[in-house]
């Protein structure tokens, strides 16, 4: 039987230092398409908090050839859609699409990067929506314990700042930021243009010198030092009744090898990811702590973190977070139990297996290694050597990369509640 879930994978520099990368798909019958750029908000100073962000939002508002009108109904008539996103990390554009309107997809995006208008009337429209927008996240207390997490503990690194950057923040960016940071995507940036499903590679990058030809070659992709420390930060917040825990580490690398990449997943499945987890079932299951529970880790270009997310009442966080700490140390101390690491490997192949059906899910992960980890690793290859890890291997490699003193415990609980003292709960 023919293997669907097979990379065909190609890569094409072009002369002006564009980068195309496809995923073939034979059995598609639609594409996803977009181009990113390697800057999110880790690579902004101050007085450029959050302009990565502004400048997604603002591309959307008109180019030189089409209203932000006409943007909108150029893909969505044809039954497809134009998605955009900005992360700390990278600021990605792209379209999921039927295979036949590929070409349209390049020439809507590569419009919108290479031809934008910045009117300052349209500017001044989308600050709004960004402040209402930063606004919506600061009533989710999860995320905004997530934000407390990576301010206290990337402090002095750029990770520490959120992405879409505070209110005053966004109230003080100008339309002369707006065109030097076009001026350092046409001329400083790398770009990479990604493509999964049924899409031609040839066709791609012969259409993509045409729409790419403003582009002069960049290859100054932004860089920072990657830095962490370990603590406790509380902050109070107003109309929310549950205390909001992040509770993580993080470790640096100059190449995040591949046999800690899949120790760390499998020990982030086993331990947190879903509801036959260990956090899961001890702190929702057994103890009936929390609604929501779970494990996560992200990698960046230069580091990885990993972290516990729960929501639980002031009076039990003590105890929900003893008995993560406690499951974690379980871990680390005595392994796996009895078929557990069978059981995560084929969750997490499993979860690979799913993902390849989509051509959306094929060209994030192609996009997220190339620019996080500065190689693609195909999928099969991925899942053979996943099932060579042993037991030891994901223990040993966890205890290695994860520093005790390194730990960050963030909160976000009702104002008015008395603090909590966790700065003496011991971190395995």
């Amino acid at each position: 039987m023919k293997n669907f879930h097979k990379s065909d994978y190609r890569k094409t520099v072009l002369p002006n230092g564009v980068v195309v990368l496809t995923d073939y798909m034979p059995h598609a019958f639609s594409a996803s398409v977009g181009v990113w750029l390697p800057r999110g908000s880790r690579h902004e100073k101050k007085g450029e908090f959050g302009l990565s962000h502004f400048y997604e939002h603002l591309v959307f508002k008109g180019s030189e050839n089409r209203s932000a009108l006409e943007i909108a109904h150029s893909i969505e008539d044809r039954g497809g859609n134009l998605e955009a996103y900005t992360t700390r990390q990278e600021t990605g554009f792209y379209a999921n699409v039927v295979a036949e309107d590929v070409p349209l997809a390049i020439d809507v995006i590569s419009d919108m990067l290479m031809n934008p208008r910045f009117e300052k009337s349209e500017m001044e429209k989308e600050r709004k929506v960004i402040i209402e927008e930063i606004h919506s996240y600061d009533d989710i207390p999860e995320e905004l314990a997530g934000d407390v997490f990576n301010a206290a503990h990337f402090a002095g690194c750029g990770i520490a700042h959120p992405i879409t950057g505070k209110v005053r923040d966004v109230k003080a960016l100008t339309n002369e930021q707006m065109w030097e940071y076009e001026r350092q995507v046409l001329e400083d940036f790398p770009i990479y243009v990604c493509a999964a499903g049924k899409v031609n590679h040839d066709e791609l990058v012969n259409l993509c010198v045409k729409k790419f030809a403003r582009k002069k070659s960049g290859a100054k992709a932004p860089f920072d030092a990657y830095k962490s420390r370990g603590g406790v930060k509380i902050v109070e917040k107003q109309d929310i009744s549950q205390s909001n825990l992040f509770w993580g580490t993080s470790f640096g690398f100059e190449t995040l090898e591949e046999n800690v990449r899949y120790a760390l997943s499998l020990f982030n499945v086993a331990i947190g990811a879903g509801m036959a987890s260990r956090l899961f079932q001890k702190i929702r299951e057994e103890n009936g702590l929390a609604y929501s529970v779970y494990s996560t880790a992200d990698v960046y270009c230069n580091c990885v973190d990993w972290g516990v997310s729960l929501a639980t009442e002031p009076r039990q966080l003590k105890k929900a977070l003893s008995l993560a700490i406690e499951e974690t140390h379980k871990f680390l101390q005595e392994g796996f139990a009895k078929d557990e690491l069978e059981r995560t490997k084929t969750n997490v192949v499993g979860g690979l297996r799913l993902g390849a059906d989509s051509p959306e899910k094929r060209v994030m992960r192609l996009v997220e290694q190339t620019l996080h980890l500065g190689k693609f690793y195909p999928m099969e290859n991925t899942i053979r050597e996943i099932s060579k890890v042993r037991a030891d291997d994901v223990v040993e490699t966890v205890r290695r990369v994860f520093d005790r003193k390194n730990f960050t415990i963030a909160v976000v609980q009702p104002d008015g509640v008395k603090k909590t003292d966790l700065g003496k709960l011991p971190i395995f």
